[in-house]
């Protein structure tokens, strides 16, 4: 039967009872292959399995005698289900069977230490497995006991398919002659039969045999998926003429012999088909290993835990390469870490320790190598070598460095073969990029837990929006915010709730692809220190700081100053108003003049400190309230600003001068303000420029934006105090700035006017050559009537 088992005439007594279990991830697979064995008798008991763990719940309570597994399956691969069922309460197989894709170096080792009785390699039809089935089937009727399976280089075996006795027995004699073995068959049913049972190496095909000739025996074979392979050498007594010799190439005939033929070139073209067969099967063979590749990176790249991935991997690489040991030897950030396995049949009582030399011979080499004689070769000494003969090493290289070494050893001298070692670094490749995943996984979900842990501890709002501003993450400090809103992830805020000004922070960070700052007032009158930073993916993250106590303060010291500062006033303005008098009353020595004239003088600075105090006070209270908006022409400003300012100049030696600008130059704001801001940065260069010294006002402009600069040829400023030089009460301390008066509070009007007005104020200075400072105002088309701060805040 092509799809099935003929049911054999045996006796129920002979087999009976005799339980066989199929084993196959492929529920199609395991549910035909038990159909078709169970046609041999139907006395046998034929149960299948999708799994391992289910072919075990399966065999719990009575014992399989025969079991036919595949190898590689999900959780537990064939051979570790053979180990399981050895030590089975219920009693082990008699035989068992391995069914692989992957004819891999090692692995028929492997299975024949767990006395698996034949390895047999995809694709297979039905009926083999049915002749496998009969003939354990018969051993175990005639009580033969197990026998281990001795896998030697046997010679070719060659199938002769020729109606005619004489041709057969020639062919016979000549065959045994040159050292090979054959079978042989004389019609074209009976080597269709040959061929899928024995599956021969080469096969003499004649094309005049009853039931069958050549040509349909030979389209059948290359019709089959597992003897499509076979070589095929067509024998024939007729001349043929070009056509029909096309018609069998074509058929996929490799080559055509006439008969009488000359044995020296028959087996010339015999050695030359076997010797591509060889090559064929060798490249098959690669293909096979290299179609293992991704089914254990698969199974590697799933773990998610080091130990369990280097369990996995030692597993697969002893089964896969038929080692007696597997050891691994991880490198964890300098310490390290040992891991060994062997099959549970296997007994090696040596210890291995730590291989100090393999590593440091993988690292100079950078790839695997292979140790033939432990006793004679360097590279092993200090590893044991009583009951090891030979050694496979193949280090595990990460991005950075060596991760570690995997070494598997096994008895025979010289057993590893360059196969073995391309196989294991390929394997070993796979690895490391696994572990390294791993450890690449363990540090994201620890760095996650800690992210997690700090957003739901910290009293600060976050919120994170995408690309479209809908929100996509919240902590509990945040949630908490909204209380007359639900929030909702996927879905932006809502305009009308309270939270515009928020929402316009967002769209303005949006629109300029920068970190936005703002205070913003929540509809509850709380008011939050809002920052906006964008993510360089897209979006943006937010952080609201609750500064509603500090802004309270903030109001009382306002106040308190502003109290203050009017109740001193009236006593400043009577102290100097006495003093005046004092000169009418009679008249002073030279002594009372001068005290007259420090009382005055100090007044004089007490009522300037007063009126700057008040100016701020004034400055902050207005913030976020609209200022008095107007044109401004700058060039005006500067001008009048200049003339106030140059009788101060001249009664110091100083040059005080405008460079020329170009005319028309207009931002919008409050007139006094502005002019304030100047005369405080004007008055500065005139105080702090010595006698002779030059001041120098220009008006230019950048992209959106006018640049007013005063510059002088003062004392200058060290690094060390420019960074606060705009700070409330900050003066410079050094031996130039001793004697002259003032009280710090002039830089940090000009820096808070200037803020108000939408700019921004710097200073470049250098000590000993002066020192210039710029005022940066939007130009009058792209400045609004309002404060743009005061319009995030409201």
């Amino acid at each position: 039967m092509q799809n099935g088992c003929m049911e054999q005439n045996k006796p129920v007594s002979d087999i009976s009872p005799v339980k066989i279990l199929v084993v196959d991830d492929h529920p199609n697979t395991a549910h035909m292959l038990a159909r078709a064995i169970s046609q041999i008798s139907s006395a046998l008991e034929v149960v299948s399995a999708t799994s391992g763990q289910e072919a075990l719940e399966r065999v719990k309570n009575s014992a399989a005698d025969i079991l036919i597994t595949d190898m590689i399956m999900p959780e537990m691969t064939g051979l570790e289900l053979i180990e399981e069922l050895q030590k089975n309460p219920a009693g082990r197989p008699t035989f068992s069977y391995l069914i692989t894709a992957y004819n891999v170096p090692g692995l028929e080792v492997t299975a024949r230490r767990l006395h698996v009785k034949e390895v047999i390699f995809k694709p297979i039809p039905p009926q083999r497995i049915c002749q496998i089935v009969s003939h354990a089937l018969e051993e175990m009727g005639q009580a033969k006991p197990l026998q281990q399976t001795v896998i030697t280089k046997e010679p070719f075996n060659i199938l002769i398919a020729d109606d005619k006795p004489d041709n057969i027995t020639l062919l016979s004699r000549y065959l045994e002659a040159e050292g090979y073995r054959y079978i042989t068959a004389q019609n074209g049913l009976e080597a269709l039969e040959q061929v899928r049972k024995s599956l021969p190496d080469l096969v003499l095909l004649d094309i005049n045999m009853p039931d069958k000739n050549g040509f349909d025996v030979l389209q059948e074979i290359r019709a089959d998926l597992a003897t499509q392979h076979i070589p095929v050498i067509i024998l024939t007594a007729t001349r043929l003429d070009s056509t029909e010799i096309q018609h069998g190439l074509n058929l996929g005939a490799d080559d055509y012999v006439t008969k009488p033929f000359d044995r020296r070139e028959l087996f010339a073209r015999i050695r030359t088909k076997l010797r591509v067969k060889e090559a064929e099967d060798l490249m098959r063979r690669r293909n096979q290993e290299l179609n293992l590749l991704p089914e254990i990176g698969k199974e590697l790249s799933a773990r998610m835990d080091i130990e369990e991935l280097s369990s996995i991997l030692l597993k697969r690489t002893v089964e896969t390469l038929g080692a007696l040991l597997g050891y691994l030897v991880m490198n964890q950030n300098g310490t390290f870490q040992q891991k060994t396995y062997q099959l549970s049949n296997t007994r090696l009582n040596e210890t291995l320790p730590l291989p100090h030399k393999l590593f440091e011979v993988a690292k100079d080499l950078r790839q695997g190598f292979i140790i033939e004689d432990t006793k004679t070769d360097q590279r092993w000494a200090g590893m044991p070598a009583e009951q090891i003969g030979s050694a496979v090493v193949a280090p595990l290289f990460g991005r950075f460095d060596l991760l570690g070494l995997l070494i598997l050893t096994h008895e025979q001298q010289s057993y590893f073969k360059i196969e073995h070692m391309l196989l294991l670094q390929a394997i070993c490749s796979q690895a490391a990029i696994a572990m390294e995943n791993v450890n690449l996984f363990s540090t994201i979900s620890h760095e996650q837990k800690r992210m997690a842990a700090i957003l739901h501890s910290t009293a600060d709002a976050i919120l994170m929006f995408d690309t479209s501003d809908s929100l996509v993450l919240i902590n509990p400090a945040g949630e908490r915010l909204f209380t007359d809103f639900r929030t909702r992830l996927g879905l932006p805020l809502t305009r009308g709730m309270g939270y515009d000004a928020l929402i316009g922070l967002l769209e303005q960070a949006s629109a300029t692809d920068s970190r936005q700052e703002a205070e913003v007032l929540w509809p509850d009158h709380r008011v939050f220190a809002t920052l906006v930073i964008p993510i360089e993916d897209g979006g943006h993250v937010v952080t609201l700081h609750d500064v509603t106590h500090f802004k309270e303060v903030d109001r009382v010291k306002n106040e308190f100053i502003a109290t203050a500062s009017h109740d001193l006033k009236n006593p400043i303005a009577s102290i100097t108003g006495f003093c005046h008098l004092l000169e009418f009353v009679g008249p002073l020595n030279e002594q009372q003049k001068e005290f007259v004239e420090r009382i005055q003088s100090s007044s004089e600075t007490m009522n300037e400190l007063v009126q700057d105090l008040l100016q701020l006070v004034q400055l902050d209270l207005s913030m976020g309230m609209p200022i008095e908006s107007e044109q401004v022409e700058l060039e005006e400003l500067i001008s009048r600003v200049v003339d106030e300012y140059k009788p101060q100049a001249n009664a110091r030696d100083q040059s005080l001068t405008i460079e020329p600008s170009q005319p028309g130059t207009s931002v919008r704001g409050d007139t006094q303000q502005l002019a304030q801001a100047l005369r405080n940065l004007v008055g500065n260069a005139i105080k702090y420029t010595p006698k002779g010294g030059e001041i120098r006002l220009s008006l230019g402009s950048e992209p959106n934006a006018a640049i007013i600069q005063v510059k002088d040829t003062g004392y200058g400023i060290s690094s060390s105090d420019l960074p606060h030089i705009f700070e409330r009460f900050y003066r410079v301390k050094d031996d130039d700035h001793e004697e002259i008066d003032g009280n710090g509070l002039g830089l940090a009007i000009v820096k808070s006017i200037v803020e108000t007005h939408g700019g921004r104020v710097m200073v470049e200075s250098e000590l000993g050559t002066g020192s210039c400072f710029s005022i940066s105002l939007p130009l009058l088309s792209l400045n609004s009537v309002t404060n743009p701060k005061s319009e995030l805040s409201n």
